[in-house]
C-alpha cells in the first residue's frame, strides 16, 4: 500500500485487517516517489505480542509496529508524533497530551459532551505535527492506538495542552524547559544519534510555532469548560 501520511509518501505492507482498513483513506495513487518504506518482521511482531496487554491482537500489534517505525522515520521530514487526542474546534486542532491512563481521551469526550457538534476528535492517540517555516499543521495518521479514530485530515495547530490530574481545574502557560521535558516523553524519542539532532531541531521549530499549556483537571464537565475558555481567549 502506498499512502500519503502528513504529505510523506509511505509504502507499507500490512498483513492484517487492522492497518489495511485504517490505511485505506490514506491511499496514494500519484506519481511522487516513495519517501519511506515500512516492513514489520515476524520477530518484531512476536516481541510486541509478548509484552502486549491481555486481549491485544496481532493485528493491533502490527498497527502499533507500523506507527513506531513511521514516527521515527518521519522525523527528518520535519514531522513529529505527539502522543495525544487531537480535537478540532473553530477550524484548528488542539492536542491534549498525557501519559497513558491520565485521561486524555476522556477529557476530549468531555468537550464533545459540552460542545456537541462544534468539536470532534480526528485522531485519538497518534496524530503527527508537520512543521513548516511559518506554521505547524496537525495531520491524521492510520495509527489509532486501538480507538478506531484515525481520520485522514489536516488542520492548523492551535495549541498543545499537557494534562495533569487534580481536584480542581486550572490552566497555566508552560515554559520552554517544562515543554521540552513533557514533549520528550510524548514523542518518538528513542532514536539514533543522527536522528536525535533532527528531533531537537523539530522541538525548536515547534516551540516557535505554537502555544503550550498545562491543564490541571478533574473528570467533570467543568474541566472542558475551563480549557475551552483559556484556549479560545488566546486563539
Amino acid at each position: 500500500m502506498r499512502c500519503l501520511i502528513a504529505d510523506i509518501v509511505t509504502e507499507l505492507h500490512p498483513r492484517f485487517s487492522d492497518t489495511k482498513q485504517l490505511a485505506a483513506p490514506f491511499l496514494y495513487t500519484g506519481e511522487r516517489k516513495t519517501d519511506i518504506t515500512l516492513d514489520v518482521t515476524d520477530a518484531y511482531l512476536q516481541d510486541l505480542m509478548s509484552r502486549a496487554a491481555p486481549g491485544s491482537t496481532i493485528g493491533q500489534m502490527e498497527n502499533f509496529a507500523f506507527a513506531n517505525m513511521f514516527n521515527r522515520r518521519a522525523i527528518p521530514f520535519h514531522t513529529m508524533l505527539v502522543h495525544s487526542s487531537a480535537l478540532v474546534c473553530g477550524g484548528k486542532a488542539y492536542l491534549f497530551s498525557a501519559d497513558s491512563g491520565v485521561g486524555k481521551s476522556y477529557h476530549t469526550r468531555l468537550w464533545q459532551q459540552v460542545y456537541g457538534d462544534r468539536v470532534y476528535v480526528f485522531n485519538d492517540d497518534k496524530p503527527v505535527v508537520r512543521l513548516y517555516d511559518d506554521r505547524a499543521v496537525v495531520c491524521g495518521t492510520p495509527f489509532d492506538g486501538g480507538s478506531g479514530i484515525a481520520l485522514n485530515e489536516r488542520h492548523p495547530l492551535g495549541a498543545i495542552v499537557f494534562l495533569e490530574r487534580g481536584e480542581t481545574n486550572a490552566v497555566r502557560v508552560s515554559d520552554n524547559r517544562e515543554v521540552i521535558q513533557k514533549l520528550y516523553f510524548q514523542t518518538a524519542h528513542i532514536v539514533s544519534a543522527a536522528t536525535a539532532e533532527k528531533m531537537l531541531d523539530n522541538f525548536e521549530r515547534l516551540l516557535h510555532l505554537t502555544k503550550f499549556y498545562v491543564l490541571t483537571c478533574n473528570m467533570e464537565r467543568e474541566a472542558a469548560e475551563t480549557a475551552y475558555q483559556a484556549l479560545m481567549r488566546n486563539a
